[in-house]
C-alpha cells in the first residue's frame, strides 16, 4: 500500500524515483468522477452519475423513470449538499435521465455497483424502492470514492473501483478503491472501504476487517507497508475503533480508520503533495499507536 521514505533512508513510492508501471486494467465498475483543476468534482457530472446509477436499476426492474421521478431522486441527492441545486439545471438533467435511464449501455452500471454504493448485499437490492433509497449513504459513498480515486491516481497509483479480490477459503474481498503502484523498490497496494451511514455500522466494519484478513492470509505479499483504510464521513463508534486498532496491532499491514475529520483535512490540503503527506501521517500515527500498545502490553505482562 502507500509507502514513503523511512527514517532509515529506504526509498518508497513517495520518492522521486517512483515509477508507476502497472499496466492499465480495463475493468471499471463505477462511473468515473471528474474533478476541476481545484480538485472539486464537477457538480453536474457528480449528480448525473449518482442519479443514473439509481435510475437505471429501477428502470431495469420495470419502474417508470418519469421527469418527476428523476427530479425526486435529484432532490434526494441534493439534500446532502443544497448548494448543488444552484450548480445544475434540474429540469434539463431530469429530461436526460428520463430519456436514458432504461439504456444501460449509456451508464457504467451494474447491480454490484449500486449495492456497493448503498453498502448493502446485492441480494437485498430487490427490496429497495425509490422512496426508501438511503441517498445520504449513496451520496457520501460516491463522493468519497471519486475523491480517493483521484488522489491515488495523483500519487501515481493504478486504481480500480469495486474490483473483487479472492482471499483464503475463497472469501471474496471487494475494496471500494484498490490501488497498486510498482516502483524500483517493489510493489505497493492500498485498499479502501467506505462506511457511510451515521453512525458507521459496526457490523460492516467487523465484516470488512474479516475479509481483508482473509485476503492478506491468501496473499503473503500483502504485508509491511501495505495499507487497509476503513473510511467514513462520520465519527466511528468506539467499538469499531477498538476492532480496527486491534487488527492494526496484530497484522503486518497497516489498518487505519479515517473519519470525517480526516477526510476534511485531505479535502482541504493545499496541494497533492500536502494531501499525500497528511495521509502518510495518518499511517504513521497508526503504526505509533501499535508500537505504544505493544509496549504497554509487554509492561503489563512483566508485572
Amino acid at each position: 500500500m502507500l509507502r514513503w521514505v523511512s527514517t532509515g533512508g529506504e526509498k518508497g513510492p513517495w520518492s522521486e524515483t517512483a515509477s508507476a508501471t502497472i499496466g492499465a486494467r480495463a475493468r471499471r465498475l463505477a462511473p468515473r468522477m471528474t474533478h476541476k483543476e481545484d480538485d472539486v468534482m464537477d457538480p453536474a457530472k457528480f449528480v448525473m452519475d449518482t442519479v443514473m446509477t439509481v435510475a437505471a436499476h429501477f428502470a431495469q426492474r420495470g419502474v417508470a423513470i418519469t421527469v418527476e421521478k428523476a427530479k425526486d431522486i435529484i432532490d434526494s441527492v441534493c439534500e446532502k449538499n443544497p448548494a448543488l441545486r444552484g450548480q445544475i439545471d434540474v429540469d434539463e438533467m431530469a429530461r436526460k435521465i428520463e430519456e436514458s435511464a432504461g439504456n444501460v449501455g449509456r451508464v457504467a452500471y451494474n447491480e454490484d455497483t449500486l449495492a456497493r454504493f448503498l453498502e448493502i448485499p446485492v441480494a437485498d437490492l430487490g427490496g429497495v424502492k425509490p422512496e426508501t433509497v438511503e441517498m445520504g449513504v449513496l451520496y457520501d459513498h460516491v463522493r468519497l470514492e471519486g475523491q480517493f480515486r483521484e488522489w491515488l491516481e495523483e500519487w501515481g497509483y493504478e486504481v480500480e473501483l469495486g474490483a473483487p479480490l479472492v482471499g483464503l477459503r475463497g472469501i471474496e474481498f471487494v475494496p471500494d478503491v484498490y490501488g497498486v503502484l510498482n516502483t524500483l523498490h517493489g510493489q505497493f497496494e492500498v485498499c479502501l472501504n467506505f462506511v457511510c451511514d451515521n453512525p458507521p455500522d459496526e457490523n460492516r466494519v467487523f465484516a470488512l476487517l474479516g475479509k481483508i484478513e482473509a485476503y492478506a492470509e491468501a496473499k503473503p505479499s500483502f504485508s509491511h507497508g501495505d495499507i487497509f483504510a476503513v473510511t467514513s464521513p462520520h465519527r466511528f463508534t468506539q467499538g469499531a475503533l477498538n476492532a480496527i486498532g486491534l487488527q492494526n496491532e496484530q497484522e503486518d499491514y497497516s489498518v487505519l480508520a479515517l473519519d470525517g475529520g480526516d477526510v476534511y483535512v485531505l479535502e482541504n490540503a493545499r496541494s497533492g503533495k500536502d494531501r499525500r503527506d497528511e495521509f502518510q501521517d495518518k499511517v504513521k500515527e497508526a503504526e505509533e499507536e501499535t508500537r505504544q500498545s505493544k509496549i504497554r502490553r509487554a509492561a503489563h505482562e512483566s508485572r
